[in-house]
Parts: structure tokens; sequence; C-alpha cells
């Protein structure tokens, strides 16, 4: 239970507007979820002050992706703008990915540790997971947009939205899932396969 709380709080922190825009998308339509996101992004603003709370880079690139997407819906009336628009835009997160994955703090970093409440050790091992975690998350939406531009190549239109649809909400799910609950573990992979530096207790020791 612990856990799936954990993965719960984690949506709704960082992607809260883009969960409320899928879900009013497809229920009510286009214009209802940018309205309805826009009512999202606005109230969890207010609700951020007031618990001090930090906008994430993660956070404010959801939210200004969901209103991208949403004007890209909007405003398309070419069939090509529709099949494209999520090859676009996720070949973009992949590419914002990477550049937060060598900032001042890698940008899931930066996230894991609103998670949890505290800063992590400022080590080399710990900097140089969350390093390539971060990429991890670019690679993933790379191949994302490898794939959506394969069916939209490949498929109709309406095939090719409904897949993506299924498989990037399934896959985007899974990713959370594992970001959450199996970090621990992924570090320790990390150690054991040599992709991280010796801490400053190893190097000691």
């Amino acid at each position: 239970m612990a856990r799936l709380s954990a993965l719960a709080r984690f949506v709704v922190l960082e992607f809260g507007p883009l969960v409320a825009f899928f879900i009013l998308a497809l229920t009510l339509g286009v214009k209802a979820a940018i309205v309805g996101s826009i009512l999202v992004i606005a109230a969890d603003a207010v609700w951020r002050r007031l618990r001090r709370l930090a906008f994430t880079r993660l956070y404010l690139l959801t939210s200004g992706l969901t209103l991208t997407f949403g004007a890209i819906d909007l405003f398309s009336a070419q069939p090509f703008m529709l099949s494209y628009e999520a090859v676009v835009t996720n070949a973009a997160t992949g590419a914002a990915f990477v550049v937060g994955a060598f900032g001042a703090k890698p940008l899931i970093q930066e996230v894991a540790e609103q998670r949890v409440g505290k800063p992590f050790p400022k080590s080399p091992d710990v900097r140089r997971f969350f390093q390539i975690f971060t990429l991890f998350w670019a690679t993933y939406f790379f191949a994302k947009a490898v794939i959506f531009f394969w069916l939209a190549w490949t498929l109709p239109l309406t095939q090719a939205m409904a897949l993506r649809s299924i498989a990037g909400g399934i896959s985007l799910g899974l990713m959370i899932a594992v970001s959450v609950t199996q970090g621990r573990r992924m570090f320790f992979l990390c150690r054991w396969l040599g992709l991280l530096p010796a801490s400053a207790g190893q190097a000691g020791g």
C-alpha cells in the first residue's frame, strides 16, 4: 500500500495536468480537456504555493506540453498534423530530458528529492545515477517517437491514434511505476555494472 500511495502521489504531483487532459479528452472532448487542464494547473499552482512545494522542471515540462498538445489537437485541421503530432512531442520531450540530465542537478533527481522530502547526498555516484536515470527516461521518449512514426507511416489515422493512445498510456504507467518502486534496485544494478564512480566512502574504504 505504501508503494501504491507513493506511486499515486508521484503521478498527481508531476503528471496531474496531463492525466486530467487525457481523461477529459476521452470523455468530453479536446476543448473541455484544454479548459480543464488550465484549471488544474491554476489550482495546483495555488496549492503548491500554500504548501511551499517547488515547481520541478518535470512538472513545468509536462504542464507546458499538455497545453501544447491541446492547442495542436484543437487547431489541427490536417490529418498530417494529427498523425505526427505525437512523434514531434515525444522527440521534443526526449530532448528536454537529455538537456535536463546535465544541468546543475539531473532532472529526475530534482523530482525524487521532492518526493522524499530531502536532498540526496552530494556524491559522484548519486549524481551519475540520476544522470543515467534521466537519460533512461529520454530514451523511452525517443523510442516512443520512433514507434509512433512507424504507426503513422503504416496505419490509417484512426488506428494509429488508437494504438498510440493505448501504448503510450500503458508504457508511461510502467515507467512511472518502475521509477517510484525500483529506484534503489536500479542504483545497485548500475553500481554492479560499473556505471557509477566510487563514492567517498568506497574510495576511502
